[in-house]
């Protein structure tokens, strides 16, 4: 793990946990505004498009999309291909909601799938960070140094929570997702349905700390990679959290609207190489 070959980028803009469904129709057009404003229509678009995971609220396969033509999943499309035509590279981890997203869906949007966990590289001089609906900025003190940066949505790193651990290990056993992906569509996505509403039943008889990150795998993870930094969601605690060594952790916010589609939570992480 720790010769683990980086990807150079110049400038990246990375977003996690938008978990778009069909049924928040809003969530999609504010994120959908958003995304446009941060890529094609920047002033400066980054050289790239980071996802780590849980995109979408649930997905329970490729066959999904072509079944949905008219669905939020299809504009979602539409959005990643425009972005790909603009020349801005998109690159895509899988979280604990999208982990069934696969080569169809990278075929259909020109995105680019990526391992967890995997390493970037920027050539730095500045750090723009959006948390928010605002930009805030902070310059690194080391100007023109190589940021090597581990990416991860995050969700193996919260091992206190033993139960999911439990789960995940389940689902991302390959015959279990070709035992699953064998079965009709609608089959599928009943029992995502229930997955979900299962889940939010669990999470709400744990303390909060147990679906948190563990601290000492998240340091484990970044000396092993020669890292950094480490960016990663799935926690829905977005901020700046300490590491050992004077290393910290960036966790991506969620996204969140309100009745009258005005944003709530949502936001990215910005880093680019230039002034």
């Amino acid at each position: 793990m720790a010769n683990t070959p980086a990807i150079p980028i110049r400038s990246a803009l990375l977003v996690s946990d938008v978990h778009l469904n069909q049924d928040q129709p809003q969530l999609a057009k504010a994120f959908f505004a958003w995304l446009n404003q941060h890529t094609i229509a920047a002033a400066q678009p980054p050289q790239a498009l980071v996802i780590l995971g849980d995109l979408v609220d649930a997905w329970v396969g490729d066959d999904q999309l072509a079944n949905q033509p008219s669905s939020v999943d299809a504009q979602l499309c539409d959005h990643l291909r425009a972005i790909k035509q603009a020349g801005i590279t998109t690159y895509f981890l899988h979280g604990n909601r999208d982990f069934l997203i696969g080569d169809g869906f990278a075929a259909a949007t020109g995105i680019t799938l990526l391992t967890d966990p995997t390493v970037i590289e920027i050539q730095l001089t500045t750090t723009t960070a959006q948390t928010t609906q605002g930009i805030s900025r902070s310059k690194e003190s080391a100007q023109g140094k190589v940021l090597r940066i581990a990416l991860s949505h995050g969700d193996q790193l919260c091992t206190q929570d033993t139960t999911y651990q439990s789960f995940r290990k389940q689902v991302r056993d390959p015959q279990w997702q070709a035992a699953f992906l064998a079965k009709p569509l609608a089959e599928r996505l009943q029992i995502a349905q229930h997955l979900r509403a299962q889940s939010e039943i669990e999470k709400s008889g744990k303390a909060m700390k147990i679906m948190d990150i563990t601290q000492a795998e998240a340091e484990q993870l970044v000396a092993h990679l020669h890292a950094d930094t480490l960016i990663h969601g799935h926690t829905h605690r977005p901020g700046r959290y300490p590491l050992q060594d004077s290393k910290d952790r960036w966790v991506l916010p969620d996204w969140e609207v309100d009745t009258t589609g005005e944003l709530i939570r949502g936001g990215g992480l910005y880093y680019r190489d230039w002034e």
